[in-house]
């Protein structure tokens, strides 16, 4: 366990949790307004081989994360408008996304790269890492900081400008009374509608990140099904925030840590490889279920002392 004190360890915590904290950012802005999104697996595949297949053919890396965050929004906008305009059920609309996202996307691959497996043959563009001069200098702290990707900064600023944007705007506020209460934010005036659909224009876009993060940030290349799990591990991340982007970073940090823990053990452990492979998914349900037993225990004290 010695790897705990590395700082490479704590850089690759980091760096494995961006995805994951730019889907729960995704998951939180939508949560809070009364949609449940199923499909930012999906969504976030999606834009990861759009990314890609925009900054090959365009040779501009600012032409592919434009039409990366493009298709984040316009799959938001499909589920919104079948869940949203059509009332079909937020659940079973969100699992044919994911299932379109799953087949389309190597389908697209294949008459694009000529593989159903990568799209290394395309030489597309790739976000930079980026060094932070007088960080870097800081002994311990500046290798855990310094170096990440551009994305992952950028995922860091979006933590905080979400959080000031649900509770600190009239526009935030607007987001969590339609998921509180759809009915009383109308009679409020509020475009429930309207909200909503601007709730799921940030999370097309937070997807969107996440998933050119995977195939233009941490990797170089397209790979089908590269996404693995990510979209839904963020609604667990949800479950534990509840909605607040601060605490869905932190939850997410779960998920860095038990993920760079399974790298190391693939390298130093004798445990067989399937076992070390569920070990992060294995690792959240457990801290989901304490939470969920705690909350439950804090409750039921509650409600005696009343």
């Amino acid at each position: 366990m010695a790897f705990l004190a590395s700082p490479s360890f704590w850089f690759s915590v980091l760096a494995s949790t961006t995805p994951v904290m730019l889907a729960t950012l995704a998951a939180n802005i939508v949560s809070q307004a009364g949609i449940f999104n199923l499909a930012i697996e999906g969504t976030m595949l999606i834009c990861a081989l759009a990314g890609v297949l925009a900054s090959a053919y365009s040779k501009s890396l600012l032409v592919g994360a434009l039409v990366g965050i493009a298709f984040g929004i316009l799959v938001s906008f499909v589920l919104g408008y079948f869940t949203l305009v059509m009332r079909g059920p937020m659940n079973a609309c969100g699992v044919a996304i994911n299932l379109t996202a799953t087949g389309g996307t190597v389908f697209v691959l294949v008459l694009t790269a000529g593989s159903k497996i990568t799209s290394s043959s395309l030489v597309s563009k790739t976000f930079p890492n980026i060094t932070i001069p007088g960080l870097k200098s800081i002994p311990f702290i500046g290798s855990v900081l310094s170096g990440h990707n551009f994305i992952t900064y950028v995922g860091w600023i979006l933590v905080a400008l979400t959080w000031f944007l649900l509770y600190k705007t009239k526009l935030g506020l607007n987001i969590r009374a339609v998921g509180e209460n759809e009915e009383a934010a109308q009679s409020a005036g509020i475009n429930v509608l309207k909200t909503r659909f601007i709730a799921l224009t940030f999370c097309g876009v937070f997807c969107a990140l996440g998933g050119m993060y995977l195939s233009m940030g941490s990797l170089k290349s397209f790979t089908a099904g590269m996404v693995s799990g990510r979209g839904y591990l963020s609604l667990a991340m949800q479950a534990i925030s509840q909605g607040n982007p601060v605490l869905g970073f932190l939850s997410s940090l779960l998920y860095g840590f038990s993920d760079t823990i399974t790298v190391y053990l693939q390298l130093y452990s004798d445990l067989d490889l399937k076992l070390i492979d569920a070990f992060p998914y294995v690792f959240i349900i457990v801290v989901l279920t304490i939470l969920q037993v705690s909350k439950s225990k804090a409750e039921a004290r509650r409600a005696k002392a009343a």
